[in-house]
């Protein structure tokens, strides 16, 4: 029943470029964040929301995964924040190179590092409009998603003919009887095929994989590490598949094994550079 229910999906959505994760990769990673905001964080989170919707009651309470994928909404209408949404480090290299992989596209923008740097500290800084902090808030919640999506750190470089796959978006694949191509299949097939509620993955992950863990050590690095992280993910995982390009259960389960830790880090993640950015002090109460 599964395999159906994910032969119809890809039949009414079509296996045309993904953005990211897909809705319920960032509603999971928002909501797993979510949890670990501290109360005046939480209500922080909510007032910057609700700014939006004078009609809402004050006792109201905006959650992030409600907002977890306005940032593809905006990209399908501003160019200019196409680039922002991923970092293509080469699939053959090991780390980061800002000068190679985050050049500036005078039309798509610059890349996902450049950006998160951007928003966050515009979200810190409460001199700014409500409705920039807001926009920033937004922006930081999708992206921070988006750099642990192995797919959004990494593109494979055909050495003979100098074309990449634009993060597996070139590269048909069938995943248990189902084609699809491999970006669309990390940003949605294998969450879809695990389980349809993106809720119930929320609570798998909050009863399998996150008790006993040293969460304090996961939420350590920055945007570079967590790319650099993700890239390795896909040099060992991803990409590892037979040359015929059928994906069949042996791969799935070493593939949803590394997307339950990513969108776990995710929000592991998010949930600490919020808390940080939206402290109240002094002079930003």
């Amino acid at each position: 029943m599964k395999v159906l229910g994910l032969a119809l999906f890809l039949l009414s959505a079509g296996v045309s470029e993904a953005f990211a994760w897909g809705q319920e990769g960032h509603s999971i990673v928002a909501e797993i964040a979510q949890r670990r905001l501290t109360p005046a964080v939480r209500q922080k989170v909510s007032e910057l929301l609700a700014s939006e919707l004078p009609g809402l009651p004050e006792s109201s309470q905006i959650g992030l995964a409600s907002i977890a994928s306005w940032a593809d909404d905006y990209r399908a209408s501003h160019d200019e924040s196409a680039d922002w949404h991923f970092v293509d480090i080469p699939y053959d290299h090991d780390r980061f190179d800002p000068a190679m992989d985050c050049k500036l596209d005078a039309k798509y923008g610059d890349c996902i590092i450049n950006a998160v740097g951007r928003v966050t500290t515009a979200l810190a800084d409460c001199s700014r409009s409500t409705g920039e902090r807001r926009a920033a808030l937004k922006f930081v919640v999708h992206f921070i998603g988006d750099l642990h999506q192995p797919l959004h750190a990494t593109t494979r470089i055909d050495p003979d003919t100098g074309t990449d796959d634009r993060g597996g978006n070139a590269i048909a694949v069938t995943f248990l009887g189902v084609k699809t191509n491999l970006h669309h299949l990390w940003d949605t097939d294998l969450i879809m095929h695990k389980v349809y509620d993106w809720g119930e993955y929320v609570r798998l992950l909050e009863v399998e994989w996150l008790p006993g863990k040293d969460i304090d050590a996961l939420q350590r690095g920055n945007a570079t590490q967590w790319a650099e992280e993700a890239h390795k993910a896909a040099r060992i995982v991803v990409y590892n598949f037979r040359p015929d390009h059928m994906l069949d259960q042996e791969y799935y389960a070493d593939a949803i094994a590394t997307v339950d830790r990513q969108l776990a880090l995710a929000g592991l993640r998010l949930a600490r550079v919020l808390n940080e950015l939206l402290k109240p002090t002094a002079q930003c109460p």
